[in-house]
């Protein structure tokens, strides 16, 4: 199915702070198809204040109208979870419940690159199974495919939604590890066309190959070696929302140093020795030379960049009162004790010891 998804470009959003009552009357509609008291439903999702605006317009007067961001993201939440518990009771099984969704993130939020993240992600959907599709990754040449295959028997709506949900929940989360927008290059249900074209494109914005072998997307394969640049504070920052916030920026505005600081940060945490130029400049595809005239644009270089890194590492493993100098020493990547001693003095000017002793009263 690799060469069968049909590339596209990226499809329009309303501005940020709205999204199209259209689209949330969609999902209202298929809510009452399976939830008959649909002032209930809004009232358990805290948005009893949108009864009167969600409510069924004749044909072709739904005009422009919004809703609001946030109102968006809470009735997308509730009626994807909804729906995905009449998906998983008529077939007799459990549930992907928000929680298993948020540790599938809490899961990848350590990985060191795209690559890794998904092939950590493959093994958290093999034991979530028959809760969640089981991914596979292909790379054919320059075009990566990540497959969603799911055991649904019964192709409704409800199923419809979820795997639709499931797509954008990869793309959002892939996106946000490396700090980039992924442009897909394709994406494809198995489903036919059971939702309507303008609720699909807002969803997923990317035009959506239906009656396909398998659910997948379709990305240059040139991201998967991109560094994961996002922390465990970005990731409690946003997933109260996330991926039901479509209007979540995925791109990462900090700056290139930023970037490098903690991707040292996280592998010096790892024990794993610091990335050349050579390697950073080719994950974040630019030459070495563009590499550093962008560092030193921001003040900066990467031997100060590393230098940042090695001394927080050290401040930090000197704060406990169990480790040995000798230790710290070997974590900071000092050959030696008396190495890392005189690298110390020379950043603070004072001796490890003496920090630890200063750190301490």
């Amino acid at each position: 199915m690799t060469r069968s998804l049909t590339p596209t470009k990226q499809l329009s959003r309303p501005q940020p702070g709205s999204a199209p009552a259209s689209v949330a009357r969609e999902l209202m509609r298929l809510v009452a198809e399976y939830e008959p008291d649909t002032a209930g439903f809004l009232r358990s999702a805290g948005l009893s204040h949108l009864a009167s605006q969600l409510a069924p317009r004749p044909r072709g007067l739904s005009g422009m109208e919004t809703i609001e961001r946030q109102d968006f993201a809470r009735l997308y939440a509730h009626a994807t979870i909804t729906l995905d518990e009449h998906a998983a009771r008529q077939e007799g099984r459990e549930s992907l419940t928000k929680a298993g969704m948020d540790m599938m993130c809490h899961a990848v939020i350590t990985c060191r690159t795209l690559r890794d993240v998904i092939a950590r992600l493959s093994l958290f959907s093999a034991i979530l199974a028959p809760r969640t599709g089981h991914l596979t990754l292909e790379v054919i040449g320059d075009e990566a495919q990540l497959t969603m295959a799911t055991m649904r028997q019964v192709r409704n709506c409800c199923a419809y939604l979820s795997d639709l949900t499931g797509l954008t929940y990869y793309h959002r989360l892939m996106g946000w590890m490396i700090g980039e927008d992924i442009a897909l290059l394709g994406a494809a249900l198995r489903y036919p066309p059971l939702l309507g074209r303008r609720t699909v494109s807002y969803l997923l914005p990317y035009r959506v190959q239906h009656h396909a072998a398998e659910n997948a997307i379709r990305f240059p394969a040139r991201h998967l070696d991109r560094p994961v640049v996002r922390s465990h504070h970005e990731l409690e920052e946003i997933l109260g929302r996330f991926p039901f916030d479509i209007a979540e920026p995925q791109s990462k505005t900090t700056p290139l140093s930023g970037r490098i600081e903690h991707l040292f940060a996280s592998t010096l945490a790892s024990g794993e020795a610091l990335t050349t130029a050579a390697v950073l400049a080719q994950q974040f595809s630019i030459s070495v030379a563009t590499l550093k005239r962008r560092l030193a644009a921001e003040g900066t270089s990467l031997s100060r960049i590393k230098t940042a890194a090695c001394l927080g590492h050290a401040t930090h493993l000197l704060s406990d009162p169990r480790m040995s100098i000798t230790e710290v020493a070997r974590s900071t990547q000092f050959s030696d004790a008396g190495a890392f001693r005189r690298a110390f003095h020379a950043w603070t000017g004072r001796s490890p010891s003496r920090w630890r002793e200063e750190a301490a009263a």
